[in-house]
């Protein structure tokens, strides 16, 4: 079991990059938009990572690992920032190409006034708790700039955020060693791995879980998918709009 980790990364990668060739949505052609989004977004949330490690505030079971680190991370988790920002903007991209109307059309604003004052109310009741505290904060301010702002994409992508929501649960629960493998159908599994793939220190999260999952990677996705988006759409209107001052 120690490339369960890759194997999860990979699974998650596997359909987008297979469907981004697709004749229609085109992704392939959007990379340019992408991977320097990419690679800003996840300088920062590696950066994050690294001090949390190093801290103690989660790591990661060896048994489930192939080995390889970098600044005291294993490959798999560096990957792992490559991997879920790929299938969410793809996802993102794929429904505003195929999707007709969308169901939280005009509705960012009331979600973003009411996302900002869950994650301050989360904050004030967890102010001892460093990871709660930290993505708390990081969360409030982006949902404060993005619904200050009336981003266009806004609707959009907390759509895309409520679609990624079971794929995202079931991921990170298979990380924190999700309950639901005691299930007679997945049994065999479930006895290989008996512990978690990532660990938190119960301190510094807020204590709720969803299945194994502890509810603060809830607000942690929303960030680390909103900034990819929120630059993917900044650098592919910037693209569009100097291609149309040229051809002027």
């Amino acid at each position: 079991m120690t490339g369960l980790y890759l194997a999860v990364d990979l699974a998650v990668l596997a359909i987008p990059l297979a469907l981004s060739f697709d004749s229609k949505v085109r992704f392939v052609s959007q990379w340019r938009d992408f991977w320097p989004v990419n690679f800003a977004v996840t300088a920062f949330f590696i950066g994050w990572d690294v001090w949390f490690t190093s801290a103690g505030i989660w790591g990661f079971n060896p048994a489930y690992l192939l080995g390889p680190e970098l600044l005291g991370l294993p490959m798999e988790e560096w990957l792992f920032f490559i991997c879920i920002p790929y299938a969410s903007v793809f996802t993102y991209a794929s429904l505003k190409h195929y999707m007709k109307r969308n169901p939280l059309n005009r509705t960012s604003l009331t979600l973003g006034v009411t996302a900002i004052s869950l994650c301050f109310m989360v904050y004030l009741e967890n102010t001892d708790a460093w990871y709660t505290v930290s993505v708390c904060v990081l969360t409030g301010l982006f949902l404060t700039w993005m619904t200050a702002s009336f981003a266009k994409w806004s609707d959009l992508f907390w759509f895309t955020y409520l679609v990624l929501l079971v794929p995202f649960v079931i991921t990170n629960g298979v990380l924190t060693g999700i309950a639901f493998w005691e299930y007679p159908f997945i049994h065999q599994l479930s006895e290989q791995v008996t512990e978690s793939i990532v660990w938190y220190n119960p301190d510094h999260n807020m204590g709720w879980r969803i299945f194994s999952m502890p509810a603060d990677d809830l607000i942690y996705g929303f960030l680390l998918i909103g900034m990819h988006i929120a630059g993917f759409e900044f650098l592919k209107n910037r693209r569009l709009n100097l291609g149309r001052s040229q051809k002027q």
